[in-house]
């Protein structure tokens, strides 16, 4: 491992800067991996309309209501747009370990990796955006004692994509 890959630097992105392209979930149809998208020739707002494909069976479901965020009353993490269960979730020490697509998985992977996590500081004058995602995580994903646990449900996840 480098240098650069034991250090982690937080880009200020919030969980909705992955949730704004593409979601994983499971298809309410088949129960293979879906993706909900935005819909073509919308554009690429964060709360346009979405719309579920499966390339498996060939379900396809649009938004019909606003967004939500967070946790079913099952445990089950659930997108925001069509509340389909996320593909990309497990336990994890008895927690739940999520991510709404590669990208997400990737980011949570190199700040748990990572031996130095660097805060950025917003100086005088600049943009002040939210709480980053990496400032709300939960203190189990942070913990170095759960690194190693955290990086093998990563990897399980990871399995699960597609070549």
């Amino acid at each position: 491992m480098t240098a650069d890959q034991q250090r982690f630097r937080d880009q200020r992105l919030t969980a909705w800067h992955f949730a704004a392209g593409e979601v994983l979930v499971h298809c309410p149809r088949c129960a293979e991996c879906a993706r909900v998208v935005v819909v073509p020739g919308v554009g690429a707002e964060l709360r346009e309309a979405r719309r579920l494909v499966c390339g498996r069976c060939g379900c396809v479901r649009d938004q019909t209501g606003g967004t939500q965020y967070g946790q079913a009353p099952t445990g089950t993490m659930r997108d925001p747009y069509l509340r389909e269960p996320l593909w990309l979730q497990g336990d994890c020490g008895g927690n739940v370990l999520w991510a709404y697509n590669e990208a997400h998985l990737d980011y949570l992977e190199a700040f748990v990796g990572a031996r130095l996590r660097e805060k950025v500081v917003v100086g005088e004058g600049e943009w002040r955006r939210r709480m980053t995602m990496v400032a709300k995580l939960p203190a189990w994903l942070k913990a170095a004692k759960n690194r190693e646990r955290v990086l093998r449900g990563i990897q399980r996840m990871r399995a699960t994509l597609q070549p």
